[in-house]
């Protein structure tokens, strides 16, 4: 690799223009107040004619005109009007990186001749030296990324590429990963360091224990009151995936299940003696219950049976019809088990007036502490414990309550039910993020587009590029974005969810989710809208 003309000549015009600016700057100050107002009115002191940078570099007057154009249209100048004309610095030298440049005017600074389709060197078949000279690409742009105008004109001495990985996160991380883990509630925080002063055991029967109990009886009635439950439905778990394998683990002798649940679901199903009907979905990700209804006609026995679904898929967010699913339920004489973990604080759920028969919530999903869930059983329907011992949660789950996190999930749940009005802006947010990915990446597909959706989760694909790759980009460049689901030990490979809606194993591969949440600004979606036009136009990407 050897950078051209183009992109030295643009470095170079662009350090004259910020060190012209400076200067210029330094000696408006030292002028007085009055004549420092007459200066800038006549004649802005950052702007600089493109004539001058040519004679002080020696460059071609015609040449740095056709450079401006890029640099202008991606915001890093502006152009001045006055006596003489001219271009000042968008932005301050410290906030333009060497590879802000490199981007506008479309330098390569890549290594590799690596490309989606080339024989000698692809995804699928890179070349022997593909990885070392994908390293040095990645060494180079980090180098570009951590050298800014300022630290150009002031002569700081440049950091060697091997300490740029290192210095290439910022120290603002823009966290889009939400349905992975939402950040915990300072409410949360708060309730959780007040039980830790509370010393009794809920189930003991003096005062410190009954102060304990208080903390767990208020804490479940703001966890019900967030599902339109009863406080005496709601029983406290390790989390949702104890919830699903607790309902799973029943003695059914049907379970209806559909092959984009949560793999918790997926799994404990599996393992359960009951007989398992798959039910299919459709590329829009909502579910057909055509093999159920079959079934049911058909006059073949039931027994006690499952329907379970979720109420929002956890990796694109679409949204399950579940008033119709629960009729259809009930009519059919089958209960109904859903998963609400994505959903709860997100969409508002009626556990009574839906007339469900199960519900698996997580707390840290809402921005409560993670190892604590619940799950919400009708009043007068009875399980068989999975937790055997003693008489905690009304004998139906043994074991001493983790009054701690229980604190900090009723605090959670009682923040994300009072934040339900706030959800349109969330949904603004991610149509406005999809529109600029969109620009960006017009190829991009935008799964379950056409379905309702949670307002704050995109699952996007941008045909041959990586997911994993992208993942990694982002990381490094202090972003956090998910690779489908997060809940499977960190793998990164085919989403299961998207391969149960038929939309093929390349595609599968292919997604990254984007999950925002109550911290979410609009000038993080501005930073990572420019992070995913500089990383996704990298032909590199692919590899």
């Amino acid at each position: 690799m050897e950078l051209t003309t183009k992109g030295r000549y643009a470095v170079m015009a662009m350090a004259d223009l910020a060190s012209h600016a400076a200067s210029r700057a330094s000696s408006a100050a030292a002028l007085s107040i009055e004549a420092a107002a007459v200066e800038v009115a006549a004649d802005s002191p950052s702007a600089v004619p493109l004539s001058q940078i040519a004679e002080r570099q020696r460059l071609s007057l015609a040449y740095l005109e056709q450079l401006f154009v890029p640099l202008r249209r991606a915001g890093l100048v502006e152009s001045a009007r006055g006596r003489t004309g001219g271009y000042r610095l968008a932005r301050t030298a410290a906030e333009i990186s060497i590879a802000d440049i490199m981007e506008a005017v479309e330098e390569d600074t890549q290594f590799t001749r690596c490309s989606g389709e080339d024989p000698r060197c692809s995804r699928d078949t890179p070349c022997i030296t593909h990885g070392l000279w994908q390293q040095l690409s990645d060494v180079t742009s980090s180098f570009f990324q951590n050298v800014t105008l300022a630290d150009v004109i002031a002569g700081t001495p440049f950091r060697a590429p091997a300490t740029v990985a290192a210095k290439s996160v910022p120290s603002h991380r823009i966290y889009f990963d939400y349905n992975a883990t939402s950040p915990l509630r300072s409410a949360a925080r708060a309730a959780m360091i007040a039980a830790m002063d509370v010393a009794g055991n809920p189930s003991s029967v003096h005062a410190e224990g009954r102060a304990a109990r208080a903390i767990i009886e208020a804490a479940r009635a703001k966890v019900a009151a967030l599902v339109g439950a009863k406080p005496s439905e709601v029983v406290f778990t390790s989390g949702a995936t104890e919830a699903n394998t607790w309902v799973m683990a029943q003695p059914w002798s049907t379970i209806f299940v559909a092959g984009v649940e949560h793999d918790s679901v997926l799994a404990a199903t599996a393992a359960s003696a009951a007989e398992v009907v798959p039910l299919s979905t459709g590329r829009d990700g909502v579910i057909r219950f055509d093999a159920m209804i079959s079934r049911v006609a058909s006059g073949l026995p039931l027994g006690r049976a499952l329907l379970t679904v979720q109420t929002a898929n956890n990796e694109t967010g679409v949204l399950q019809p579940i008033a119709d699913i629960a009729g259809l339920a009930r009519e059919h004489g089958v209960l109904l088990h859903t998963d609400a973990v994505q959903a709860a604080g997100r969409v508002p759920i009626d556990f009574a007036h839906l007339g469900l028969d199960l519900l698996s919530l997580s707390a840290h999903k809402l921005g409560g502490p993670k190892g604590i869930g619940a799950l919400i059983i009708r009043d007068h329907l009875d399980l068989a414990p999975l937790l055997r011992g003693g008489g905690q949660e009304r004998r139906r789950r043994a074991g001493t309550e983790n009054l701690v996190a229980i604190a900090g999930f009723g605090a959670a749940a009682e923040a994300a039910r009072l934040e339900l009005a706030a959800m349109p802006r969330i949904a603004a947010l991610r149509d406005r993020l999809e529109a600029l990915l969109r620009e960006t990446t017009p190829d991009a597909i935008i799964i379950g587009a056409e379905s309702p959706r949670l307002a704050n989760t995109s699952s996007i694909v941008v045909p041959g590029r990586s997911a994993e790759t992208l993942v990694i980009k982002l990381d490094l460049a202090g972003i956090a974005i998910s690779a489908g689901a997060a809940c499977s030990s960190g793998k990164v490979g085919a989403s299961h969810v998207l391969e149960a809606m038929g939309l093929g194993p390349e595609l599968a591969k292919g997604a990254v989710r984007i999950s925002l949440g109550f911290g979410t600004t609009d000038n993080d979606l501005a930073a990572f809208a420019a992070t995913w036009k500089t990383i996704v136009s990298h032909p590199a990407l692919a590899a």
